[in-house]
């Protein structure tokens, strides 16, 4: 044999020559070349000998008789003859190689591997190119197993290569995140390292746990359950939480273009490569947010088309009490308060990942906590009309009904004064404090009323504690109370007067949201509007005494008139009421009403003889039915409907000093077929996201014609889950979800709202609801 030579790049560009390679092969074999030499650095880096020009020449050569039968042995036969041995045998066995250990790895592993991890002329990584393979000539079943069975071997060869370096493959080939950011419009949505942010060591945790707001980071950080869940799971040992939100259209345009994978904020990881990803459901048009935020991070977006090494995804939040929309997608739900449910939740998933159990193991286990629905262990039976007609278990072990988790003493629960402090102007940018969770009242087409029952408050002296420790902590100029109505506080006033006088010695403003008409403190509102005057915002909800007994408001007119004759004299020159239309029974002569009222409220001003400017503004929001309520038998207007009523309130409050706005009647219609939707909507789900449908609870981001387009072309008609009434004894979708609130309560309060019948606040006595028999109600005929 005489004496082996080394091919050079002229070399290399004489044979393209010689044997005529395209140009579109030519520049694979660069893009071989390129990602079998960055590997093979990385791994020289880390204590390795290996020779870069053998790979360099040997990946650019690779394909070059590639348009003959056998092209790898007429190339390699050809570099032998010319006394290129080396590149020779490494390129007559690229086609089908097999990787062995890393310990006697050799350059011939980094140029097929290489070759195993480029598309045409770009990196794409292991699973892109098998899927491209797969599909390139048309599916082949036997082609299939084959090339699946080749990535399993290449990827436990890649997982040898990770272990060494330290890093992923994948990882090599990414721009900097700084190329990115400086061409986005806010790259302070992505680089983490705010004020009170946790990042943990991931080489010192056992199970990493990503928080995902399906929305921009603006929206997610004013949640504030996001910042309870992040002080819940990173006081945990062993156990870090980090987040991570939708990217804006132009970060996501820039992540496709390179490739670079959604990633988390503390420590830029892919969400892929951790263990866990958490999606808070807060509202159903950002469910197609979750699907594109799943194929950003490169994770299959169906469930079982997941393997073992993907992370779990799981969601939570007050949608997952109707979660067969998402079914398809979602490993797991956690259905209920999380403050005690989650850590448990994740201590479990902790051990079963130290014990080596597969995801089908993880989650049978998971199934015996409280508040874990797994959807893949029940499937839905329907009838020819599409009606549900039960729910069969594919697993003996899953509980027949999910009830929900409760806290059942917000005292004991965690709650953060460490909260993270954004660096960017968020919707809501202050300190909050939680003061009590549920509500008594009882509104029928109130969700959140319903499902977080019962009432459970905290003390006056742990609300003053953590409210002084975040102002402190954070540096906030303003204090929010939250509750569902805030003034339902047993008490309220002491508790306002307290934190009035605590907020105007530090300069802070307080915030009172969700105030109640008819238990407004104008003592408090006197205090307030000495240092801070704002808009007061009411929620008349109907415009006729009628209709509000029918849902259950529980306020008449006098409270409204009284309430805002009283502020006018306090000086107040803006007052915002909130109204549904399309609410059950509802006729023309309610809608007069509510320009009646907002008239009224014009005239209160005027006879005040106080001048000036004043404005009333009447903002007017879709009825949608929802889960878990009385009115979830009820049908919703047509988008049509919709559109007749707010034309019809345009004309009758073109009052001077009213201004009018309303929410869109389309995007209505598709929350509504989410809301009351079954596991059929997956697909539909599937199809608004292969069109590009995304943050679709935004106006400027809706796209209306394409959502008609798509209900139009859905094989269910898409009126069986928006204008249908339903009958008393049908299976919902959701009845496989245990609220706590009993479904004989639900259609009690149906059927009174069908006389116009009010039911009393649960202070006045117990109504039935159901809840007590699971916990304690402590505010269960406290007015008696």
């Amino acid at each position: 044999m005489s004496e082996s030579r080394r091919l050079t790049e002229k070399d290399c560009f004489e044979y393209f020559r010689k044997y005529k390679t395209p140009p579109h092969v030519i520049a694979h074999c660069e893009a071989v070349s390129k990602t079998a030499v960055r590997i093979a650095e990385e791994l020289n880096r880390h204590g390795y000998d290996l020779d870069i020009g053998l790979i360099r020449y040997a990946g650019l050569i690779h394909d070059v008789a590639r348009l003959q039968e056998h092209h790898e042995q007429v190339a390699a036969d050809m570099l032998e003859a010319d006394g290129f041995y080396d590149e020779a045998a490494i390129v007559r066995v690229h086609m089908f190689y097999k990787f062995g250990d890393i310990s006697q790895i050799s350059e011939t592993d980094l140029v097929c591997l290489g070759d195993r991890l480029v598309r045409e002329d770009e990196y794409v990584g292991l699973d892109k190119r098998v899927d491209y393979l797969i599909h390139k000539k048309g599916e082949n079943p036997e082609r299939t197993r084959h090339l699946l069975a080749a990535r399993e071997m290449t990827r436990g060869y890649m997982d040898q290569i990770e272990a060494v370096i330290g890093r992923t493959v994948d990882s090599l080939f990414r721009p900097p995140l700084d190329y990115l950011l400086k061409q986005v419009e806010k790259p302070a949505r992505y680089i983490g390292n705010e004020v009170n942010v946790v990042v943990k060591d991931p080489a010192e945790t056992e199970l990493r746990f990503a928080f995902a707001f399906p929305d921009m980071y603006e929206i997610g950080m004013s949640y504030m359950g996001l910042q309870i869940i992040y002080n819940l799971v990173n006081k945990m040992e062993k156990i870090c939480c980090e987040r991570v939100f939708a990217p804006a259209p132009d970060m996501e345009a820039l992540m496709r273009r390179e490739n670079y994978p959604l990633f988390t904020l503390e420590t830029k990881t892919p969400c892929r490569e951790m263990d866990l990803l958490g999606f808070t459901l807060q509202y159903e048009m950002s469910f197609t947010n979750i699907l594109n935020m799943l194929e950003l991070s490169e994770i299959p977006l169906r469930s079982d088309e997941r393997s073992e090494r993907d992370p779990l995804v799981i969601a939570g939040g007050p949608c997952a009490f109707n979660p067969e929309p998402l079914a398809d997608f979602i490993d797991l739900f956690l259905i209920g308060d999380g403050e005690e449910a989650l850590p448990e939740f994740l201590e479990l998933i902790r051990v079963c990942r130290k014990q080596g159990l597969s995801r089908e193991e993880t989650l049978k286990r998971a199934a015996g906590l409280s508040g874990v629905y797994v959807p893949s262990f029940y499937e839905p039976v329907y009838d020819a009309s599409g009606v549900v007609l039960e729910y069969k278990k594919k697993w003996y072990g899953a509980p027949d009904r999910v009830r929900k988790a409760i806290v059942s003493d917000l005292n004991h629960a965690e709650y953060p004064v460490n909260n993270i402090v954004p660096l960017i102007e968020t919707v809501h940018d202050r300190a909050v404090v939680e003061t009590f969770r549920g509500c008594t009242r009882g509104c029928r087409f109130c969700q959140a009323g319903m499902i977080y029952r019962p009432v459970r408050e905290r003390n006056r002296e742990n609300i003053l504690r953590i409210a002084a420790e975040q102002l402190k902590r954070t540096g906030h100029d303003e204090l929010a109370l939250m509750s569902l109505s805030t003034s339902d506080y047993s008490d309220f006033e002491g508790l306002a007067m307290e934190l009035t006088e605590y907020c105007r010695e530090r300069n802070v403003s307080l915030s009172l949201p969700s105030l109640r008409l008819d238990s407004f403190s104008f003592q408090v509102l006197e205090e307030i509007q000495k240092y801070k005057k704002s808009g007061l915002t009411f929620a008349p909800e109907a415009g006729t005494q009628r209709l509000r007994d029918v849902i259950n408001k529980g306020i008449t007119e006098e409270d409204i008139y009284s309430a805002v004759e009283q502020a006018i004299e306090l000086g107040w020159r803006h007052v915002k009421l909130y109204f549904m239309i399309g609410l059950p029974s509802e006729t023309d002569a309610d809608l007069d009403g509510i320009a009646e009222i907002a008239k009224n409220i014009i005239n209160i001003h005027k006879r005040s003889g106080r001048g000036g400017r004043f404005n009333v503004t009447v903002s007017i929001s879709n009825f949608v039915p929802k889960a878990h309520t009385p009115f979830q038998w009820f049908p919703q207007n047509s988008t049509e409907e919709f559109k007749r009523k707010h034309d019809y309130l345009t004309e009758r409050l073109r009052i001077k000093g009213v201004t009018y706005n309303y929410h869109d009647d389309a995007v209505s219609t598709c929350e509504a077929v989410f809301a009351r939707g079954d596991r059929r909507c997956g697909q539909l789900l599937l199809n608004a996201h292969r069109a590009g449908c995304r943050f679709d609870g935004w106006s400027e981001y809706f796209d209306r014609d394409k959502w008609n387009e798509l209900l139009q072309n859905w094989e269910v008609d898409y009126r069986f889950y928006t204008e249908r009434e339903r009958s008393c004894d049908e299976v919902f979708p959701w009845d496989v979800i245990d609220s706590g609130v009993t479904k004989d309560f639900l259609l009690r309060e149906n059927r009174k709202a069908e006389q116009a019948m009010t039911t009393a606040d649960c202070r006045s006595g117990c109504s039935g609801c159901g809840v007590n028999q699971y916990t304690y109600c402590s505010q269960e005929g406290s007015h008696v």
